[in-house]
C-alpha cells in the first residue's frame, strides 16, 4: 500500500521532467508534503500541470535550486536529468537522497519479478525484446523506468503485472539505495556522459550498482568479456557472447541458451532487425525472460514478430540503389561502431552533434574498413575533424540538412547512406528522435529527385 507511508513528511522533487511528476504523485497519495525545485523558469512550464498540483498543495520554487530550498526537507527526490550538484545542500546536512526509480521501489510488493538492463547502449531494444518474449509467453509485464513509463506511475494505476522489466541509466543507479532485481542485465560499459562522471571507471561503476544489493538467489548477466574491472557480486553470474560456458552463446544463425537445466537452441531465421549486435541483444533477453520462467515458444513467437525500433538502425529505404538508414539513436562511439559492423560497406557515413567528452579515434579502423565518405556536422563537427579527417575523405557542413544533401549528392549505387552522430543531439534538436525524423523526412523528400523513385527494397532484402 502506497497511501500515508510518508505521512507528514516533507519531501523535495528537484527536477520537474516526466520522472519528477511521477515522483511527485506517488509522494502525494503516500502522504507527503511536496515542494518542487525546478532550474526552468515558471513560465517555461506547462499552466496547466502546475495548476493542477498546486491545487494538490505542491509548493513550487522555479528559476533554480535553491540552498534554502532544502533546509525543511525529509527526504528529497533527485530527477535523473539533474546534476547531484543541485542537491549539494541536502547531502551538506545529511539528508536522505533518492530518485524516483528508488522511490517507486520501496512501495512495489515485494513478490515482483524484476528484471532491470542497463549498459551504454542496446538498453531499449533488449528492455522491449524482454517485454515481448514474456508476453508472448502469456506474461502480463509492465515495462518502463528510463524507457517509457515511469515505475511510479505503474503503482499509481493500481494495475496488476506478473513481471517489471525495466530500462535503467547511470543516473538513474546514482540514487538508489535498496533497489534489488531478481534478474540484472549489463549489455556493455563504454565511454559515455564524460562531461558527468570523473573519469570512465567512475561511470562504470554507477552501472555497477544494478547488482549491489542481488543476493544468492538472484541472476546477474554480463558480457564475456568485460571493458573494466566491476565490483564482485554476490548473485549467480551467467555470460553472453562467443564462447560463455554459461548464459547465451551466439552461434551462426543463431543462439544456444545454456540453463542450469539443459541446453535450448534457437534460429534467428526470420529475425527482422539489421546488425550482429541486435541478434546478441535478442540472446540475452531470451536469457533474461527465461530465467524468470518465459517458454521456448515465446521465445520462437518474439524471434518473428520483433521489428524493431525508430532511429536504431532503421531501414529507411532505396533509392536508385543507394540504401538510407536513420541511427540517430546512436549518441556515443561505441554504438555508432556496432552499427558500421553490422551493415555492408561502402558507406557514407554522417556524424555530429554535441560533444559528450569521449574520444571518436576509436571509430578509425571501421572507417578504414567500410566508409567510403565521412560528413561531419553540428557542434562537434570540428573536435571530431581533428580526430579523424585524416583517416579517409572528409566533408564538414554545418547542419542535417547540408549533411542529407552532400551525402546524395555523392552517392552511387550500392552505397549505404548512414546517419550515426556518435554524438547528442541537444546541439540543433529537441532530442535524437527529432534528429532521426527530419533525416527520415530529408530523405523522403530528395533522395527520389536526385537518385530516381524507391525501389521498394525491404529492411528484410536489405539484410
Amino acid at each position: 500500500m502506497v497511501e500515508g507511508r510518508l505521512k507528514g513528511k516533507t519531501v523535495v522533487v528537484v527536477g520537474f521532467g516526466r520522472s519528477g511528476q511521477a515522483a511527485t504523485r506517488l509522494l502525494l497519495v503516500a502522504g507527503a508534503r511536496v515542494i518542487v525545485s525546478e532550474a526552468r523558469p515558471r513560465e517555461k512550464l506547462s499552466a496547466a500541470v502546475l495548476r493542477s498540483f498546486e491545487e494538490q498543495g505542491v509548493l513550487f520554487d522555479t528559476g533554480g535550486h535553491r540552498p534554502e530550498t532544502f533546509e525543511r526537507a525529509d527526504l528529497v527526490v533527485l530527477s535523473p536529468g539533474v546534476p547531484p550538484e543541485a542537491a549539494a545542500r541536502a547531502y551538506a546536512r545529511d539528508i536522505p537522497v533518492i530518485g524516483e526509480l528508488e522511490l517507486a521501489w520501496r512501495f512495489l510488493s515485494p513478490e515482483k519479478r524484476v528484471i532491470a538492463i542497463t549498459g551504454t547502449n542496446g538498453k531499449t531494444t533488449t528492455t522491449a525484446m524482454v517485454t515481448d518474449i514474456l508476453r508472448l509467453s502469456g506474461k502480463k509485464v509492465f515495462v518502463g523506468g528510463n524507457f517509457g513509463t515511469p515505475l511510479s506511475e505503474f503503482l499509481l494505476t493500481g494495475e496488476r503485472a506478473d513481471y517489471v522489466v525495466l530500462e535503467v541509466s547511470s543516473f538513474q543507479l546514482e540514487t538508489i539505495e535498496t533497489f534489488r532485481p531478481k534478474v540484472a542485465v549489463i549489455l556493455n560499459i563504454t565511454p559515455d556522459h564524460l562531461e558527468r562522471y570523473a573519469d570512465f571507471q567512475d561511470y562504470a561503476l554507477a552501472k555497477a550498482r544494478i547488482y549491489e544489493n542481488q543476493k544468492e538467489g538472484d541472476y546477474l548477466i554480463l558480457p564475456e568479456e568485460l571493458s573494466c574491472p566491476l565490483p564482485f557480486p554476490r548473485s549467480q553470474v551467467l555470460f553472453f557472447g562467443k564462447s560463455p560456458q554459461r548464459g547465451a552463446r551466439l552461434k551462426p544463425g543463431g543462439f544456444v541458451l545454456l540453463l542450469p537445466e539443459g541446453e535450448e537452441t534457437y534460429s534467428f531465421a526470420g529475425f527482422k532487425p539489421l546488425g550482429e549486435h541486435n541478434r546478441l541483444n535478442f540472446a540475452v533477453a531470451a536469457l533474461a525472460a527465461r530465467l524468470v520462467g518465459a517458454s521456448c515458444e515465446g521465445v520462437r513467437k518474439a524471434i518473428l514478430s520483433f521489428v524493431g525500433f525508430p532511429h536504431r538502425l532503421e531501414f529507411v529505404g532505396a533509392y536508385g540503389g543507394v540504401y538510407f538508414v536513420n541511427d540517430s539513436k546512436a549518441t556515443n562511439v561505441d554504438a555508432t561502431c556496432k552499427a558500421l559492423e553490422g551493415l555492408p560497406g561502402p558507406i557514407i557515413l554522417i556524424l555530429g552533434g554535441k560533444h559528450k567528452g569521449a574520444s571518436y579515434r576509436p571509430l578509425i579502423p571501421l572507417l578504414k574498413e567500410k566508409v567510403r565518405l565521412l560528413i561531419l556536422m553540428g557542434e562537434s563537427r570540428y573536435v571530431m575533424a581533428e580526430d579523424l579527417r585524416e583517416v579517409i575523405e572528409t566533408k564538414i557542413v554545418e547542419n542535417l540538412e547540408e549533411a542529407v544533401a552532400v551525402a546524395i549528392s555523392e552517392a552511387t549505387p550500392g552505397d549505404t547512406v548512414l546517419l550515426s552522430p556518435a554524438a547528442a543531439s541537444f546541439d540543433q534538436f529537441e532530442n535524437y528522435q527529432e534528429r532521426g525524423d527530419i533525416f527520415r523526412e530529408l530523405v523522403k523528400g530528395y533522395a527520389p529527385q536526385f537518385l530516381g523513385e524507391d525501389n521498394r527494397a525491404s529492411m528484410v532484402t536489405y539484410h
